[in-house]
């Protein structure tokens, strides 16, 4: 009987394969460009309409989210206008593809795979958000004693939780010092935690390129055009020094392996300029006369008005008491939370209304009779007419400045994500262009609409990532054919003669074999 290999997973979150490919051919990043260059080397397809929220569920479980649930950090709750905060660990109702790993007798060790929780009874170890970006949990592990063993052996990670807030540019020079400590130390960690026992699999995932792309991006584009970016002489270009850092950190790690290893490495998506029109979606629906005004509210938000000046100050704090004070802030979320302007539609007297689905992609549901409370459209054949004519008004709206479409497609989620939980996803997917800044729109159905994006992001993500399978057996080249998220589930479990149980989305990836 052959022994089984053992299966190593190292993802990078948001990590743009662009930039991956070019950095690595200059010689920026040697350690992946040596990986690039003995492994099967394909493109990662990203999950059209909600690729940002729900990749790493459906990496997870092998399942789009019309079986697993999960689209977005923020979702909407059936049967109400209300939308809760979604934390994919608690919310997706399929399990983790490890859970079935473990169930069959294999070791693993799961490192910090984003949007996950802990596994009860797992057969190894795991930990959630040491370092992390946009935590839910704070910082988890599968016991007590590996909790204190990696906060006496490494701390706390330098960056962790939602890592968003205004800062001056010498803070995001800190930022960008913080980000580098913290994969060193997640480099350090990795190595010893893979060094404890021949692991059946072993997983980690470095999420700070996710962080740095979204608020270094100006730092590293001499192209791009914000209000907010400042010039920081000196600095060279911070984004890279973050890759540089997770490329010295993955080295690490893979001169350490078995010989028998066979390793997945994925890039998921990628990272660019923040221009889409997503924060005029409202405005263009109220234009459009699709949606009606908000009612007057006089309740106050004490966390609208609490945010602001909690966020500065905690920018002021010294670094020292900012880590002592982090595991708070993780778990409670109560200085800095990334939720979207105060909602200028009534969804109850709308027609068509908004809902949360990251910024990457807008998300439209129809208020439809029978699912919403008060819905106001009729199933059949009024909500088809509804969703072609919102089709074809959103593809004619332009950037005024540009004269260019800001929609780049528009996707039906029933023709995409059909399933159990399909009661709790978007009816459309607005797919926004970012190819120039977007201060106002119009269309021959529309009046002219105004706005000017002022968060704190600079970096927006990008459709598509790279992945690399290398190890004994497995060729090299760059024909390996495009897969999707949920394909990784089913590909490791077969490597590792394992059954996932349920009906999954996934497929097994085709392995390419070396040339004798």
């Amino acid at each position: 009987m052959s022994v089984r290999p053992q299966v190593v997973f190292l993802g990078i979150c948001s990590g743009d394969p662009t930039l991956i490919r070019h950095w690595a051919a200059a010689g920026h990043l040697p350690n992946l460009r040596r990986l690039l260059d003995r492994g099967w080397v394909g493109r990662q397809v990203s999950l059209p309409g909600v690729y940002v929220g729900a990749h790493w569920p459906s990496w997870i479980s092998g399942c789009h989210p019309g079986k697993n649930r999960v689209h977005s950090w923020q979702q909407l709750q059936p049967g109400s206008y209300r939308q809760y905060r979604c934390k994919a660990g608690d919310h997706a109702q399929r399990p983790p593809f490890w859970e079935a790993l473990s169930a069959a007798g294999r070791r693993v060790c799961v490192l910090d795979i984003p949007h996950s929780r802990i596994s009860r009874g797992l057969n190894g170890l795991q930990t959630v958000e040491w370092g992390a970006h946009d935590g839910a949990y704070g910082f988890r592990a599968s016991s007590a004693t590996l909790a204190a063993d990696i906060r006496e052996r490494f701390g706390e990670h330098p960056v962790s939780g939602n890592s968003d807030a205004g800062c001056t540019p010498e803070q995001l020079v800190a930022f960008r010092d913080e980000l580098i400590r913290g994969i060193r130390m997640k480099g350090e960690l990795t190595r010893h935690y893979y060094q404890q026992e021949r692991w059946d699999f072993f997983a980690q995932a470095f999420t700070e390129a996710h962080c740095g792309g979204h608020l270094l991006w100006h730092l590293h584009d001499p192209e791009y055009r914000w209000d907010q970016a400042g010039d920081v002489l000196g600095v060279g270009d911070a984004l890279r020094d973050v890759y540089a850092a997770i490329d010295e950190a993955i080295g690490g790690i893979l001169d350490g392996l078995r010989q028998d290893a066979i390793v997945l490495l994925m890039a998921n998506h990628g990272i660019g300029a923040k221009y889409n029109a997503q924060l005029l979606l409202d405005k263009m629906l109220l234009a459009l006369g699709h949606a009606a005004p908000r009612r007057p509210d006089r309740r106050a938000d004490w966390r609208a008005i609490a945010d602001p000046p909690m966020t500065w100050s905690w920018r002021q704090l010294p670094e020292g008491l900012r880590k002592r004070l982090r595991p708070l802030r993780d778990v409670k979320r109560a200085l800095i939370d990334d939720r979207p302007p105060p909602p200028l539609l009534e969804p109850a007297d709308s027609n068509v209304f908004s809902i949360v689905n990251n910024t990457a992609h807008g998300a439209l549901r129809v208020n439809l009779i029978g699912r919403e409370p008060a819905g106001k459209v009729a199933p059949g054949a009024d909500y088809e007419r509804l969703l072609d004519t919102l089709t074809e008004d959103f593809s004619g709206v332009v950037n005024v400045e540009t004269g260019r479409p800001v929609v780049n497609a528009i996707y039906r989620c029933d023709e995409l994500y059909p399933g159990p939980e399909r009661a709790h996803l978007p009816d459309l997917f607005l797919d926004w262009t970012n190819d120039a800044p977007v201060r106002a729109v119009a269309s021959n159905r529309m009046p002219r609409v105004e706005g000017v994006y002022r968060y704190v992001r600079s970096g927006e993500h990008r459709p598509d990532g790279l992945y690399v399978i290398a190890g004994p057996g497995i060729g090299s080249g760059t024909d390996a054919p495009p897969v999707r998220c949920m394909d990784f589930a089913p590909t490791i479990a077969r490597l590792l003669d394992v059954r996932l149980a349920g009906e999954i989305d996934g497929r097994p990836i085709a392995l390419h074999p070396a040339v004798a």
